[in-house]
Parts: C-alpha cells; structure tokens; sequence
C-alpha cells in the first residue's frame, strides 16, 4: 500500500540479518540497512513492550537510540525509523495529509495496552493527524493457527477472547484490525501482511519457534527534497 506514495521508504529485512542491540554483527546490519535505504540517520528503539511512544525531532547522523519506548512518531525527512520484532508485529503509519510517520512494535502486551491506539491519538495530538487519512501496514507475525495463550484468562483481556481461532488460539491480526478501525482508521487504509513468522522458518525468526532467535528489522523514512 506505502509503494504508492513516492515520499515515503520502507523496508522489512527478514530473517539473515540479525538486528539485535548490542549483539556482534547487529550494528554492522543496522548501518547497511541504512545504506541500503539511501539514509544516513536513523532512529532505533530499546523496546520493553509497553505503550510508549517518543517524537523524534533534529536526529543526529548514524543511529539514535531511545530507551524505553516500542513506537517512534516524526516528520523530519531523511530519518529512517526502526523496530526489531520477531514474532510481534512491526506497524507503519504514514498520513499523507500531515506528511507524519510513526513505526511501531506491537507484540501482545503492546495489543493489551493497545499501543495503535496510543500512536493513532497522538499523532493526532501532535500533528493534527485525521485517522481517515492514516494508512496503516503490519508486518509478518505471529499467526492465528500458532498464537497459543494456555492461561489467555489472565494474560488477555476479555475483550480479545472472541478471537480465539481454535481453543486457546487467538487471531492477533483481526484484534489489531478492530483495534485501528475503532480509532478511525478506515477499512481501506489497513494492510496486514497475514504473513506467520513461526510457519515460516526460511524466511522468519520466530520466537515461539526458537526462543534464541534473531530479529528482523523494519524501517520507514520520508525521502528528502520529494514534493507532497
């Protein structure tokens, strides 16, 4: 859906490049992705599964890191924002009308403090958003057939039990699709790449596959000097 706007990059480097902080070989992938994308800064996060979210203003060449938050929101041009996720799904919000962007981690306590909410609000807030101009595009994660939660009822709210797919299996791409349509967000103006990381192991770290696994990265920036 994003391809259809020229002002905006992106990119989901998969399983092969590791993205993990800190770790041998993470940095060196981080810059080439960078490189890749055309960009020489870049905002990446120290991500703890909550629901917070930092602006990012007059970033620095090379890499900037934020501790503590799962979403970034700006619209500086040439900045590219990242998330690493796993099985958790990597979100990219873009308003065309703003010329705003945000990417955001969403794994299912990010979905239970419902972080999209959280992002969709203030970008709104900040920039005066309209959720009916937001497009939203998730990432491959977790799917339906292999979201198991055996103690769903203390871990999920609710509300989210109504998708249980098969006893104790829950369909996290439709509560985060209910979760932006609630906002206003319209139908339209969601994608989801329904893709599961964990059926996918050529292509896909997954978590719940091998709790040692790697990281993709997801990255979103809007091009300098491209006209609205």
């Amino acid at each position: 859906m994003l391809r259809s706007f020229p002002q905006v990059k992106h990119a989901i480097f998969l399983k092969g490049q590791g993205f993990d902080l800190g770790e041998k070989g993470g940095d060196f992938n981080q810059n080439l992705a960078l490189e890749t994308l055309g960009l020489e800064k870049g905002v990446k996060l120290k991500q703890l599964h909550k629901s917070h979210l930092v602006t990012s203003k007059k970033a620095k060449m090379g890499w900037t890191l934020h501790e503590g938050y799962d979403g970034v929101i700006t619209r500086e041009k040439g900045v590219g924002l990242m998330v690493r996720h796993a099985d958790c799904q990597a979100a990219l919000f873009f308003d065309p009308k703003t010329q705003t962007i945000a990417n955001v981690h969403c794994g299912w306590r990010g979905s239970c403090q419902n972080i999209y909410r959280e992002t969709v609000r203030k970008m709104g807030h900040l920039y005066g958003c309209d959720p009916r101009s937001i497009r939203v595009s998730i990432s491959p994660s977790l799917g339906p057939e292999k979201a198991e939660f055996k103690h769903y009822r203390r871990e999920l709210p609710d509300s989210f039990w109504k998708y249980q797919v098969k006893p104790n299996y829950f369909d996290f791409w439709e509560i985060s699709r209910q979760q932006l349509l609630k906002e206003g967000i319209l139908q339209e103006h969601i994608e989801c790449a329904n893709i599961c990381t964990y059926s996918h192991p050529e292509e896909c770290f997954s978590y719940r596959r091998n709790p040692l696994t790697g990281h993709h990265g997801t990255i979103i920036a809007l091009k300098i000097g491209c006209k609205e």
